[in-house]
C-alpha cells in the first residue's frame, strides 16, 4: 500500500510511527556495541527515527480460529483462492514400509506358538515405520544431503559438463601455425568430433535430424503435456543437494530429520579366495579365514570356511557328504570392520582329514617332496594320494589340524589417514566433541559408521589388492588354543623369529581383498538369507561373515537375530585310560534327550549340507589333554524350553582299521541346559564328564549340580571339571541383562495368563509381590548396561510409554505404573544424553531418542485384559474425566516454581532440605488427593474432549498418552523435574506425535481445532510451556555454560510451539508466545531476552506466515488479524 504525502494526511495519523516487523527486529538485533548507543533511536534509509520503548508490549492475540471461520464461510471461492489456501492441518500421519535387505524379513521358524517377549521383538523389527510428515513442507530428503555421504554419492550419479574453455586442441599440430584463439575448440554434441574454429566446412558436416510432425497441429493440452515431459527429462532428483550444505551452528530454524534405524554394518571389506595350493597335491584340503585383534587379544568374526579342492579329491568324501548345498559352496566372504586398526590380521587356518601319525608326520611329505622333480617323486606322490584316499572313504568325517598363515590388514586401514580425518568429522558431531584428537577407531562412534569404507578414511588408498603368500606354519598339537594363536601373531608382528622356531610348509595362497560395494548380487546373510538383488540364476554366492565388535556398538537392534557360537577349548583327560588319545567331541543341540532329538540347527560347513545335527571337533594325534579352536555356529529355535540342551560326547577314534570293529570307542558324555532360570545360559564354564550312560531327566538339571542317581553315575575325576567350553550368543531376543531381563519377564507376566509363582531368574514372585517386584525393576532400568539399553531400547520405551497409560488389576487393587515408568524414561534419556559415546546432533538432542520418536514410536496399544486377580475385580469409579486432587495451571506452575527454587539440587540455591522436602510434600499434597490413585486422569463413560460433545463414551479407565505425558511433566518435582526440563525436546516430539496421531486416530480432523483436546490438556500445556520460560529466564543469568543450555531448551520450546499451530487451536498457542515473551521480558539481560524471542519467533512463524497474514488489506479481516500479526510477529 503507497504511503500517502505529509500534507495529505490527517492530523493524528501523523503521529502514528508505521514500522514493519522487520525493522523492530533488526534494531533488536543489533551488535552488542552499537545496541547501546541506538537501543532508543534508530534511523534507516526510507524510515524516520525510531523511537521505541524500552520494553514491547504485545498486543492482546485474537481468538484467531472463530476470526477465520468466521469471516471464511461468508466468502466465495474465488475470495478465498485470492487471500492463499488455509489448510487445516499440516501435520500428516504417513505409514512407511521399513526397508528390508533381505529378500523375506528374518523371522522364527513357522509353526511355533511364540513366547510374549518373542512375538514382542518381532513385532517391533518387521513393523512399518509410523512418521509424522508436514504436509506443505515438501520432501523431507533434501536434509538427508547435509551429511557427506549421501551428498558425495548423489554428485558422482551426475553428467560431467564439458565446456569449451577446459577442452584441449584436437587439431592436427601442422594446421596450428596461426594464432591461438581463446575458444580453442567447439565440441560436437552430436559425437561426430571436434571442430576447430579456425576451420569451418559446412559441407562437410552431416545434417541435423529431421523434426517430424513440424507443421503439424497440435491442441494447447497436448503441446503443454508433451513440454512438461520434455522439461522432467535429465532433470536432477535433487537440485538443491548441489548447493553448500548450511552451517549447522548458525542454522537454529533448522530440525535436521533423524538417520532411520537400521542395522549396524562396520566397515566392510570383500575377501576372496583364489587359489590354495601345496608343492604336491595328495588330498582334500580345508580352509576356515577369520579376523582377529592382536591388541585387543580378541577374535573379531565368525569364521567362513572354503573348499578350493578339485572334484576328484571331493570325490574322495562322497561317502560322506549327503548333499551340498550352494550356500556352502561360497568362495568369497564379506568382513565387517566397526573399528579399523593396524593390528588386525586374517587368518587361514588349514585343515585335513584324519590320519594316523602327528601333525608333523603328515606335513614331511609336503616340505621334502615336490611333485615338478618327477621320478621317484611321482612315484611317490601317487602312493600317497592311494593312501589319503583309504583314509578319506574311513575318517572322511573326521579332520586333523594341519597349518596355518597369518595375513596382516595394516596396509588397507591407513591409521595415519585415520587420525587425520577424525580431526574433522569430530567438530560436526556436536560441540560437545570440538578440540578432542582422537584416532577414527576410538573417536568414531558406532551408530555414524556407514557401508562406505572412503568415509572413514580406508577408501583413498585401498582400492582391490591381490594378495599372495607362499609360507604356511605348521600346526603344533600342543599349541592350537586361541591364547597360543596370540602368541604367535604378536611374535610375527614383532619380527620373523616365527619363522625360525616354527617349521614352514611351502605352499600358495592367493586372496583378492577389495571394499565391498553396496550393492552385491548373489550374496547371503549370516542367516544365510539372500540380500536383494539375489538373481534366480544364481552363481556361486557371496557370503556375509558376522562382525564380534571389540568394544560396543550402540545401535539398537532392527531385525530378528537369533544365534549361538560353542567354542570347546580344552579337555583333560591325563588320568584316564590309556585308550583315551584320538579324542573328539561330537556336539549337538537337542530338544530333549532320546537321540532322535538332536535338532538340524547347526550351520554347516563348506562343500556339505547347509544345516546339519552334528558336528566333530579336529582331533590331535595321541593327546589325552587336546586343546580345541572349534566353532559351533547354531541357530537358537525361538521357542526355547527346559529340554533344549547343548549334548557333547566325547570318543576315541582309531585311525588303524581293523576288522570287524567300529572305528568310535565312546570315552563319555557332558551336557549344558541352554536355559537357566528362564534365562539363556552364556558364559565359560568348566564341566564334568560321565563315563557311562545319562540317566532319564538329566536335562533337566546342570551338569555339576545332578542330584543323586541310583544307582549312582560315575564321573571322571571325581565329578571335577575337566571339560571347558565357552557359549556366546548374538541374539535380538535374549537380553543377556538381569535388569532388562526381570522386567521383560514381569511386564509379559501382566499381559498374558501365567500360573503364580512364577520365576524370574533365581527368585520366586508370587501375586502379591508382583506390584512391587514390577515397580522395583522399572526404577531399576537404568542400572542396565548402556549397550544392552541400547539395543532394546525401541522395546523398553515401548513397554515403558504402555505402562504409563494401562492401569492393571492384581489381586483385585488397581495398580498404576504411570510415575514410576515416566521417571524411568527421564532416566533413561539422561543417560543416553550424558554418554560420551552416543551422537548428538546441533541442537543437542540425542540421535537415538531423536531416531526412536520420528520413526519408532506410536500410541500404546492397550490390553483389553489387564486383570490378575486372585479375587473379585475392583470396579473404577464412573466420574467424568477428572484428575485427583488437580489444580489450575497457575496454581501449578507457581508452585513448581516455588520447588525449582527449593530445591536441594541447586548448588547456587541455598535453603534448608527439611524445607524444600516440606514444600515437595505440599505440592503433592494439592495434586494428589487419594495416595493409592496419584496421578491417574481417567476417561469414563459419557465422557468427551469438549463440553457438549456427542462423542461416543469410552471403556472405563481409558487414558489417553498425550494428556498422561503432559500431566506427568506438569507434576513432577526435584530432580525428574530438572532433567525433564532439561531435555524438553524429547517429551515435546513424544507429545506432538502423539496428539498427531490422536487426531488421526479418531478421525478428528474435520472438526474444530478448539474442542480436539480437552481443556485440562490445554492447561497443562500452558502450565509445561510457563515452567520452560521461567528455566530460561534463570539459565540466562547464569556463565555461558549455563546460557547455552538456556538456548538449546529455547529452540525445543520454539519447535515445540511451531508444531502445536499445525494441530491445536492457534489462538491458544498466541496466547503461549505472547506469555512467553512477558515472561522473558522480566529478565535481566535485554540482549540475551531478545535474542531468545528472536530465535523462537523465528521459528515459529516461518511456516504459518500464509495463515497469519490471510486478512491484511482485506477489510472484513482488518480488524482482528493485523493483531494477531503484531502479537506473534515483534
Amino acid at each position: 500500500m503507497a504511503t500517502l504525502p505529509s500534507a495529505e494526511r490527517r492530523a493524528f495519523a501523523l503521529k502514528i510511527n508505521r514500522y514493519s516487523s522487520s525493522e523492530i527486529r533488526k534494531q533488536f538485533t543489533l551488535p552488542p556495541n552499537l545496541g547501546q548507543y541506538h537501543r532508543h533511536s534508530i534511523s534507516t534509509s526510507g524510515f524516520p527515527s525510531l523511537q521505541l520503548p524500552q520494553l514491547y508490549e504485545p498486543v492482546e492475540p485474537v481468538d484467531f480460529e472463530g476470526l477465520v471461520m468466521t469471516h471464511l464461510n461468508s466468502l466465495d471461492a474465488e475470495l478465498a483462492q485470492e487471500l492463499g489456501d488455509l489448510t487445516d492441518d499440516d501435520l500428516h500421519v504417513a505409514f512407511t514400509p521399513k526397508e528390508c535387505r533381505t529378500l523375506q524379513h528374518s523371522l522364527p521358524e513357522e509353526g511355533v506358538e511364540l513366547d510374549p517377549h518373542v512375538r514382542d521383538c518381532v513385532q517391533t523389527y518387521i513393523r512399518e515405520w509410523l512418521i509424522v510428515n508436514r504436509k506443505n513442507q515438501g520432501s523431507s530428503e533434501f536434509c538427508s544431503f547435509k551429511k557427506t555421504g549421501s551428498r558425495r554419492d548423489f554428485q558422482k550419479t551426475l553428467q560431467k559438463q564439458t565446456f569449451e574453455s577446459e577442452t584441449l586442441e584436437c587439431s592436427e599440430p601442422d594446421t596450428q601455425t596461426g594464432p591461438r584463439h581463446p575458444l580453442n575448440v567447439l565440441c560436437d554434441v552430436s559425437g561426430k568430433g571436434p571442430l576447430t574454429s579456425c576451420d569451418f566446412d559446412l559441407r562437410s558436416l552431416q545434417p541435423d535430424e529431421r523434426l517430424e510432425n513440424l507443421l503439424q497441429l497440435v491442441s494447447a493440452e497436448d503441446f503443454e503435456k508433451e513440454k512438461e515431459e520434455a522439461r522432467k527429462t535429465n532433470r536432477p532428483a535433487e537440485l538443491f543437494a548441489l548447493y553448500p550444505p548450511v552451517d549447522e551452528e548458525d542454522a537454529v530454524e533448522i530440525r535436521p530429520v533423524p538417520e532411520c534405524p537400521k542395522e549396524h554394518l562396520g566397515n566392510r571389506i570383500l575377501v576372496k579366495v583364489l587359489t590354495l595350493k601345496f608343492e604336491i597335491e595328495i588330498e582334500p584340503l580345508f580352509a576356515s579365514i577369520a579376523l582377529y585383534d592382536v591388541k585387543e587379544r580378541k577374535k573379531i568374526s565368525e569364521n567362513f570356511h572354503c573348499d578350493l579342492n578339485s572334484d576328484q579329491f571331493k570325490g574322495f568324501l562322497r561317502a560322506h557328504t549327503p548333499s551340498i548345498d550352494p550356500s556352502s559352496q561360497a568362495r568369497s566372504a564379506v568382513f565387517s570392520v566397526t573399528y579399523p586398526s593396524s593390528d588386525i590380521y586374517l587368518v587361514v587356518k588349514i585343515e585335513k582329514v584324519l590320519q594316523q601319525g602327528e601333525i608333523a608326520d603328515c606335513a614331511e611329505p609336503y616340505m621334502i617332496i615336490k611333485e615338478s622333480d618327477g621320478g621317484k617323486s611321482k612315484e611317490k606322490v601317487e602312493k600317497l594320494k592311494l593312501q589319503a584316499e583309504s583314509f578319506c572313504q574311513r575318517l572322511g568325517k573326521y579332520r586333523m589340524p594341519f597349518a596355518w598363515a597369518p595375513i596382516s590388514l595394516a596396509s588397507f586401514f591407513n591409521i595415519s589417514t585415520l587420525e587425520r580425518e577424525s580431526t574433522d568429522v569430530e567438530p560436526g558431531v556436536g560441540r560437545n566433541s570440538v578440540g578432542e584428537k582422537r584416532s577414527l577407531s576410538q573417536s568414531r562412534r558406532p551408530s555414524e559408521r556407514t557401508l562406505s569404507l572412503e568415509e572413514n578414511g580406508v577408501g583413498s588408498n585401498f582400492k582391490a589388492t591381490t594378495l599372495a603368500t607362499n609360507i604356511f606354519f605348521k600346526q603344533e598339537g600342543d599349541r592350537l588354543s586361541d591364547e597360543d594363536l596370540f602368541k604367535f601373531l604378536a611374535d610375527y608382528k614383532r619380527s620373523s623369529s616365527l619363522q625360525r622356531r616354527v617349521k614352514s610348509i611351502p605352499g600358495s595362497l592367493r586372496l583378492e581383498i577389495s571394499p565391498a560395494p553396496d550393492v552385491m548380487n548373489c550374496c547371503l546373510t549370516p542367516e544365510m538369507l539372500p540380500v536383494k538383488p539375489f538373481p534366480e540364476n544364481r552363481t556361486r554366492p557371496h557370503k556375509e561373515i558376522l562382525e564380534f565388535p571389540i568394544r560396543e556398538v550402540y545401535v539398537p537392534h532392527t531385525v530378528y537375530r537369533n544365534l549361538l557360537y560353542v567354542y570347546p577349548q580344552r579337555l583333560n583327560f591325563a588320568s584316564k585310560l590309556a585308550s583315551a588319545r584320538n579324542i573328539t567331541i561330537k556336539i549337538q543341540f537337542m530338544c530333549g534327550e532320546d537321540p532322535s532329538n538332536a535338532m538340524p540347527v547347526i550351520f554347516g560347513k563348506s562343500s556339505g549340507p547347509e544345516f546339519l545335527q552334528e558336528v566333530y571337533t579336529a582331533i590331535t594325534y595321541h593327546n589325552k589333554s587336546p586343546d580345541f579352536y572349534e566353532e559351533v555356529k547354531i541357530k537358537l529355535p525361538a521357542k526355547l524350553t527346559v529340554n533344549h540342551h547343548l549334548l557333547f560326547t566325547f570318543y576315541h577314534i582309531s585311525c588303524q582299521q581293523k576288522q570287524g570293529a567300529s572305528g568310535e570307542s565312546l570315552l563319555g558324555y557332558s551336557w549344558l541346559p541352554i536355559l537357566l532360570n528362564e534365562r539363556l545360559q552364556t558364559g565359560s564354564y568348566c564341566l564334568p564328564v560321565a563315563l557311562e550312560k545319562l540317566p532319564p531327566n538329566y536335562s533337566i538339571h546342570s551338569a555339576e549340580k545332578v542330584p543323586l542317581q541310583n544307582p549312582p553315575i560315575k564321573w571322571a575325576e571325581g565329578h571335577k571339571g575337566v571339560f571347558n567350553i565357552e557359549v556366546q550368543a548374538v541374539s535380538s531376543v535374549h537380553t543377556q541383562d538381569n535388569h532388562l531381563e526381570k522386567f521383560f519377564t514381569l511386564c509379559h507376566s501382566l499381559e498374558s495368563q501365567v500360573s503364580f509363582p512364577i520365576r524370574v531368574l533365581d527368585q520366586k514372585i508370587t501375586e502379591s509381590t508382583l506390584e512391587h517386584e514390577l515397580k522395583l525393576s522399572i526404577i531399576c532400568l537404568n542400572s542396565s548396561r548402556l549397550e544392552p539399553l541400547v539395543l532394546f531400547l525401541h522395546l523398553v520405551l515401548d513397554k515403558l510409554f504402555q505402562l504409563s497409560v494401562q492401569p492393571m488389576v492384581i489381586a483385585g487393587q488397581t495398580a498404576n505404573f504411570s510415575q514410576f515408568a515416566f521417571e524411568s524414561v527421564v532416566a533413561i534419556a539422561n543417560s543416553l544424553h550424558n554418554s560420551k559415546d552416543l551422537r548428538k546432533d546441533q541442537h543437542g538432542r540425542n540421535c537415538l531418542l531423536a531416531s526412536y520418536v520420528h520413526y519408532v514410536f506410536r500410541l500404546p496399544e492397550l490390553h483389553r485384559d489387564t486383570s490378575k486377580s486372585g479375587g473379585p475385580t475392583t470396579v473404577v469409579p464412573d466420574p467424568r474425566y477428572h484428575t485427583y486432587g488437580r489444580t489450575s495451571a497457575a496454581a501449578v506452575s507457581s508452585k513448581l516454581m516455588q520447588a525449582r527454587v527449593m530445591s536441594s539440587s541447586n548448588p547456587d540455591l541455598t535453603g534448608s532440605h527439611c524445607a524444600a522436602d516440606e514444600e515437595v510434600k505440599n505440592i503433592m499434597s494439592s495434586k494428589i488427593a487419594d495416595r493409592n490413585c496419584s496421578r491417574m486422569s481417567y476417561y469414563c463413560s459419557g465422557n468427551s474432549d469438549a463440553p457438549g460433545s456427542t462423542a461416543a463414551p469410552r471403556p472405563v479407565s481409558k487414558k489417553h498418552f498425550h494428556e498422561e505425558l503432559a500431566l506427568q511433566m506438569v507434576v513432577s518435582t526435584g530432580v525428574v523435574r530438572e532433567t525433564v526440563f532439561k531435555y524438553a525436546w524429547f517429551f515435546f516430539e513424544l507429545l506432538v506425535k502423539s496428539m498427531a496421531q490422536y487426531v488421526h486416530n479418531l478421525d478428528k480432523r474435520d472438526s474444530f481445532r478448539r474442542t480436539r483436546f480437552s481443556d485440562r490438556f490445554k492447561d497443562d500445556i500452558t502450565t509445561i510451556v510457563n515452567v520452560v520460560t521461567s528455566e530460561i529466564a534463570a539459565l540466562l543469568v547464569k556463565p555461558q555454560k549455563e546460557s547455552e543450555q538456556a538456548e538449546k531448551i529455547n529452540i525445543s520450546l520454539a519447535f515445540f510451539l511451531y508444531d502445536l499451530l499445525s494441530i491445536m487451536d492457534r489462538g491458544f498457542v498466541f496466547n503461549l508466545i505472547k506469555h512467553y515473551c512477558s515472561q522473558l521480558s522480566a529478565s535481566q539481560s535485554e540482549e540475551t531476552e531478545f535474542s531468545q524471542e528472536r530465535d523462537l519467533l523465528q521459528l515459529t512463524e516461518k511456516s504459518q506466515d500464509c495463515a497469519f497474514n490471510l486478512g491484511s488489506g482485506h477489510p472484513e479481516f482488518e480488524t482482528g488479524t493485523m493483531a494477531s500479526c503484531a502479537s506473534v510477529r515483534t
